[in-house]
């Protein structure tokens, strides 16, 4: 490639934009003929002296306004265009629904179509069954679970069931309907996804925080009176943060010692790098209850999860754990246990880390001039904004313009504390939509004060 290119590493227009602008005015002039191949972006980045994530993303830019287009097996090629295209993104987002950035959403890119059909296929081929489900959900899909936890994260439970749930809200209900916790206190780590403590509500219980550090760590300290603690040993959104083994300890010696029990609520749309779940069921074994689902890794309308709860609290129980709640279809249940068994959760989990590695570069290279960024679940991040632009003010600002990125206070338990920080959920974005959004963010960033003075109508 011949073409001249020059970035302004001084400039407040990221290094990504510079060069997307620069290729595609190449191409408007002619100077880049269609069919022409373009540089990996390693040998780009090479050759300009930045980071392979700056070249990757003005790639994606001009994916995203049609001027190349990816041949597999061969590379990175102009595109054939029928009339110049506009070479910066829309100055606002397009009228219509919303981008909801809250994190925790399925994603449709490389979604494995081929494979959720055929898993249906399978699953509608025999007659429906003439009698009511088992109680506990087909024995097919609670083996095909078991051995997934067992591939995924390492738990073996040789002590334990699994029972078939529509979500995992619903199985941290079933569970503290179990325990018989309506009316009594249940803590809930803090601050976490609002459905969690929905759910603890649900049941009859009171939600009530687990303290925590002003970084979100729990400080080990549980509450007086609870019944149950609910946690995401993961990594829970909005943080993402591990819990450590001082704190699984911790949470084990209080089941013990209070004759409590510890909801842990896997996130399935992840494979760990670290096993905390299993080393919470060693610590805490039967005072352990795990709850999952699939809704992030397929769909929500796949509503399929789970619960692993040990046998002798089953046998303790009133009544089983399921009997009276609902349950997935029986066609629902087949599929996804084919889905399990033909190892598509797995590739599908693969598949979402490099969508996730991908964008992520882009969100940092676009954020990171503008604001402090710290991890969150995977295909998220959290904003941490100046003192003087505050979180509400940029909320409803973005609101304006049509996207949705909600606070880190709404991740709080009403009357805690919280950072002045957003959370961006960006993974299950496309790539126009996440173009938008931080193309709108990274204005209202950048105007700062005005940001302020006109959310408070000043």
């Amino acid at each position: 490639m011949t073409v001249p290119i020059g970035l302004d590493r001084e400039a407040r227009r990221p290094l990504q934009d510079q060069l997307a602008d620069q290729l595609a005015a190449a191409v408007d002039r002619g100077q880049l003929a269609r069919g022409h191949r373009l540089p990996s972006t390693r040998t780009l980045s090479e050759r300009l002296d930045v980071s392979r994530g700056v070249a990757l993303a003005a790639y994606e830019i001009l994916y995203s306004r049609g001027y190349l287009e990816s041949r597999r097996g061969s590379g990175t090629y102009v595109a054939g265009r029928t009339a110049a295209r506009p070479a910066t993104p829309p100055a606002a987002a397009p009228r219509g629904e919303p981008i909801d950035c809250t994190p925790g959403q399925a994603t449709r890119d490389g979604f494995p179509l081929a494979a959720w059909r055929a898993a249906w296929r399978h699953a509608s081929f025999p007659p429906p069954p003439a009698c009511d489900l088992p109680a506990g959900g087909l024995p097919e899909l609670r083996g095909a679970i078991g051995e997934h936890l067992r591939r995924t994260r390492g738990l073996v439970a040789q002590e334990h069931e699994v029972l078939i749930t529509t979500s995992a809200s619903r199985g941290i209900e079933h569970v503290l309907d179990l325990l018989g916790a309506g009316g009594r206190r249940v803590a809930v780590q803090d601050p976490a996804p609002p459905a969690l403590s929905r759910a603890v509500g649900n049941a009859g219980a009171t939600a009530v925080a687990l303290p925590a550090t002003r970084d979100g760590q729990w400080t080990g300290v549980v509450p007086p009176s609870c019944t149950a603690v609910v946690v995401s040993p993961d990594g829970p959104a909005p943080r993402g943060t591990v819990l450590p083994a001082l704190r699984r300890r911790q949470l084990a010696d209080w089941a013990r010692r209070e004759n409590g029990h510890l909801v842990a609520v896997a996130q399935d749309h992840i494979v760990p790098s670290a096993a905390p779940l299993p080393r919470l069921l060693h610590l805490a074994g039967p005072r352990v209850v795990v709850v999952g689902d699939f809704r992030t890794v397929f769909a929500p309308s796949l509503r399929v999860g789970y619960v692993l709860v040990h046998r002798g609290l089953l046998a303790d129980a009133p009544r089983d754990a399921c009997r009276g709640h609902d349950q997935p279809s029986a066609v629902a249940q087949s599929a996804m246990a084919h889905l399990l068994a033909e190892g598509h959760v797995t590739r599908r989990l693969r598949r979402l880390a490099r969508l996730f590695e991908c964008k992520d570069a882009l969100v940092r290279t676009t954020l990171e001039p503008l604001a402090r960024l710290t991890p969150g679940t995977p295909g998220s991040v959290v904003v941490h904004l100046p003192d003087d632009v505050r979180a509400e003010h940029v909320h409803a600002e973005l609101s304006l313009r049509g996207v949705v990125v909600p606070t880190l206070a709404s991740y709080h338990l009403p009357g805690r504390p919280a950072d002045n920080a957003l959370v961006l959920g960006y993974g299950h974005l496309p790539d126009r939509a996440l173009r938008t959004t931080l193309h709108e963010l990274a204005a209202v960033l950048r105007s700062d004060h005005t940001v302020v003075g006109r959310a408070c109508g000043l």
